[in-house]
C-alpha cells in the first residue's frame, strides 16, 4: 500500500511515540527528494516513489523503520558528551551545533548562562522541531554545565545513520546510463518516475534537442500531457539536460520549449534574467518577441538594471535598500532606506506603466536584438 509523506509521518508517530527517540516525517516535501530518493529513518534508508505526480512511501517499508527505530531500547539515562565543540563540518554535530548556538541566543539573556540539567527542549520550538535522520536531536539534549549531553544509544545511532547516507550517496551519484561517477549534481534531474542521474552524453541520447516546432502555438494542458516533455533535452541548459516540463506565457498562453525542473522553477524567480540565454528563451513567446516586451514579474528586475534613481535631494549617500513592487496597472513601486543618513531616510519612486515598457523594449532590444 503506497501512503502520502503525511499519512507515514502519522504512522511514524503511532510507532514511536512511547521510545526515547521518537520519529517524525513533518519535515518531508516534494524538495526533500531534489537531493536524495530516499529519506532516513534513524539509521533506515527509506525509498521515495514518484506516483501520478505524488511523491509516495511504501507502508511497510514506513513500518519497518519504525519497528526497528523503536527496538532500539536507547537508556536516556546512558549520557555522553554529545561532542558539540567538534570542527568537522557536514557533520550531524555541526548542524546541531549551529541550531543549538542560534536557539540558546534566542533563549538566554546577554551574559546569562544555562542551569545544569537545563534541556534542550525547552530551546525555541523552530529548532527543537528541526530533524535529523528524522528524529530531532535539540529534545534529546541536556546541559550538564560544561557541555551538552545526549544519550549514548542516540548518538551511536546517528553516527551510523551519517555513515550509512554517505555510502548510499557515493552509490547513487553515478550515471544511470554508463555507470560515470556525477561531477556535478546537475546531472541529478527530475522525471516522471523520480530522479535520475544521466550524464550530458547520456542525456543526449535519451532525448532530443527541441527544434522549436511548438512556437507560437497556444498552450493546453491535455497537448502537454499528450507530448511528453521529456522526450526532448531542457532548451536552457548548457549541457545536455533532459526536460520535464512545457514551458509557456502565462501573459499569452503559448508555448515556449521543454525546461528541466531546475530551469522551470528559475523561470519564475526574480533573478531569472541574470541567467544566459534567458531573454531570448522567454521570447520563444511569439507574442512577447512581436511585442517587445516580457512577462510582468520581470519587469522590476528591468527597471533595477535600466532606470536612473539617483540619491535622496536630502542624502548623497547610494542607497542602502531597495524593495521593487509591480503594480497591478503595470508600474513599478521602487522602496528605498539610507540608513548611513541620520535620522534614516525612507522614500519611494513610483515609475509609471509607460516609462516601464518602454525601459522593457529597450532592455528586448539591447539584450536580444529583437526589435522588428
Amino acid at each position: 500500500m503506497w501512503v502520502s509523506p503525511q499519512a507515514a509521518h502519522q504512522r511514524l508517530v503511532d510507532l514511536t511515540h512511547h521510545t526515547t527517540v521518537p520519529a517524525y516525517l513533518d519535515h518531508v516535501n516534494r524538495y526533500t527528494f531534489a537531493a536524495a530518493s530516499h529519506v532516513f529513518i534513524g539509521e533506515v534508508p527509506v525509498l521515495g516513489h514518484k506516483r501520478g505526480q505524488q511523491w509516495k512511501f511504501a507502508d511497510r517499508d514506513i513500518q519497518e523503520a519504525g519497528r526497528r527505530l523503536a527496538a532500539l531500547g536507547i537508556d536516556p539515562d546512558d549520557l555522553t558528551d554529545a561532542g558539540l565543540e567538534s570542527d568537522e563540518r557536514g557533520t550531524w554535530r555541526s548542524s546541531v551545533r549551529s541550531w543549538v548556538d542560534q536557539a540558546v541566543f534566542m533563549h538566554a539573556s546577554p551574559g546569562e548562562s544555562l542551569p545544569e540539567g537545563f534541556s534542550g527542549r525547552h530551546l525555541p520550538s523552530e529548532f527543537v522541531r528541526r530533524t535529523v535522520v528524522s528524529t530531532r536531536p535539540l529534545s534529546l539534549l541536556t546541559w550538564s554545565g560544561r557541555a551538552w549531553v545526549i544519550p549514548r544509544g542516540y548518538a551511536g545511532l546517528l553516527d551510523r545513520a551519517e555513515k550509512a547516507e554517505a555510502d548510499l550517496a557515493l552509490q547513487a551519484a553515478v550515471c544511470s546510463g554508463c555507470g560515470t561517477r556525477a561531477e556535478t549534481d546537475k546531472w541529478r534531474s527530475s522525471s516522471a518516475m523520480g530522479f535520475v542521474v544521466l550524464c550530458p552524453a547520456c542525456a543526449a541520447k535519451t532525448a532530443r534537442p527541441y527544434s522549436g516546432h511548438l512556437r507560437g502555438r497556444p498552450y493546453t494542458k491535455a497537448f502537454a500531457k499528450r507530448s511528453r516533455a521529456d522526450a526532448f533535452l531542457c532548451a536552457m541548459c548548457p549541457e545536455p539536460r533532459r526536460a520535464l516540463y512545457w514551458d509557456h506565457c502565462h501573459s499569452h498562453g503559448l508555448f515556449r520549449g521543454p525546461l528541466c525542473v531546475t530551469c522551470n522553477n528559475a523561470e519564475g524567480g526574480p533573478g531569472f534574467l541574470n541567467r544566459d540565454g534567458a531573454v531570448d528563451h522567454l521570447l520563444q513567446c511569439t507574442a512577447c518577441r512581436s511585442r517587445r516586451t516580457l512577462p510582468p514579474q520581470h519587469h522590476e528586475n528591468v527597471v533595477r538594471r535600466l532606470f536612473d534613481f539617483g540619491p535622496h535631494m536630502a542624502c548623497t549617500h547610494d542607497p542602502s535598500w531597495r524593495m521593487f513592487y509591480v503594480q497591478e496597472d503595470g508600474a513599478v513601486l521602487a522602496r528605498f532606506q539610507c540608513y548611513q543618513h541620520q535620522p534614516a531616510l525612507e522614500w519611494s519612486v513610483l515609475v509609471p506603466a509607460d516609462d516601464v515598457s518602454a525601459l522593457v523594449r529597450q532592455f528586448v532590444d539591447e539584450s536580444a536584438g529583437s526589435a522588428p
